[in-house]
């Protein structure tokens, strides 16, 4: 065991971490190889594994509403795999099965968040490598759908459906307020809502207005209060893309997280839109100091991500 946890050290999902935490992770790991063709997961099985790929290549496929199994990506050595042990339902949203000969390391998803809950600095270091994993994953794949568009624009996504629940907060009401009522900060404490809200201030936008520029510096995070945003491609030769519209409750922004820092797409407001601006810098810096607070928003950073990626690998297979 102490042989395969020095060898894990190297896999780049694990590199730089604390010895504290590599020796939490070596307690609940096994080694596994997997033939060519054979699945290591099935859609709709429960879900609480998560595995580093150490060598081969793995097929993630998800079958269509035509009933077709559609394959919606593959990833290899140094990649990782299963996230659905993270969130109710836990059951795998995708089928994976190897095309060649695949080595993994198995790690128990179930043992990682009991200890998470325990140990904040370590839940929070494993999600924020959870959550960069997923952004990358999420940009690499809507710019497949960029490409795989190349020729002419996309329709426009339809908007989401309007709410006249708590994610319609009144303008009226305070920062404060209106920070703890948007949906994607359900259950934060006082506390760290008091931190959030000093790293924030209301937003508007026309309709047309661009919100940030693809490749401009990424420092910013939005809560969405009302209106719509949409977030695609703009090419000078080209008409936009539309790759996704966002509107009241949901949230906008993840490349102020990690290196290089800089936006991959564009976001414009559709219509007049309202809006919460994070200053993304200074919120980074309270994560470090405050790894409760870096747990919370990198968990909830990750359900959306995973709605966002689920829902981008099945519009590629239709």
């Amino acid at each position: 065991m102490k042989t395969l946890a020095t060898n894990i050290a190297e896999h780049p999902f694990l590199k730089r971490l604390s010895e504290e935490s590599l020796e939490i992770i070596s307690g609940c790991l096994t080694e596994r190889t997997f033939e060519p063709g054979q699945v290591i997961f099935q859609e709709g099985e429960p879900a609480n594994l998560f595995y580093l790929v150490q060598t081969g290549k793995v097929a993630l496929e998800w079958r269509n509403p035509n009933c077709e199994l559609a394959n919606v990506q593959t990833i290899g050595a140094g990649s990782v795999l299963g996230w659905s042990w993270l969130f109710p339902p836990f059951v795998w949203h995708f089928k994976a099965r190897t095309l060649e000969t695949t080595k993994v390391v198995v790690l128990d998803g179930a043992h990682l968040l009991a200890v998470s809950k325990g140990d904040p600095r370590f839940g929070y270091e494993l999600m924020k490598r959870v959550a960069q994993v997923l952004i990358e994953r999420l940009q690499a794949v809507q710019k497949k759908l960029l490409q795989a568009n190349h020729l002419k624009p996309l329709a426009p996504v339809p908007a989401p459906p309007r709410s006249t629940s708590t994610t319609q907060v009144s303008s009226a009401a305070s920062l404060d307020a209106r920070i703890a009522q948007h949906p994607f900060l359900a259950g934060m404490t006082p506390e760290h809502l008091r931190i959030l809200t000093a790293a924030a201030m209301p937003m508007e936008f026309n309709a047309g207005q661009v919100i940030f520029r693809e490749g401009d510096v990424a420092n910013r995070f939005y809560l969405i209060q009302s209106g719509l945003v949409s977030l695609g491609s703009q090419k000078e030769e080209d008409d936009p893309f539309c790759l996704q519209m966002i509107g009241a409750g949901d949230v906008l922004g993840w490349s102020w997280l990690f290196p290089p820092y800089y936006w991959h797409f564009e976001a414009r407001a559709i219509e007049p839109t309202k809006a919460i601006f994070f200053y993304g810098t200074r919120l980074r810096e309270q994560c470090e100091q405050d790894h409760e607070l870096g747990l919370e928003l990198m968990r909830r950073v990750i359900q959306v991500v995973m709605k966002r990626l689920q829902a981008a690998r099945e519009r590629m297979t239709r």
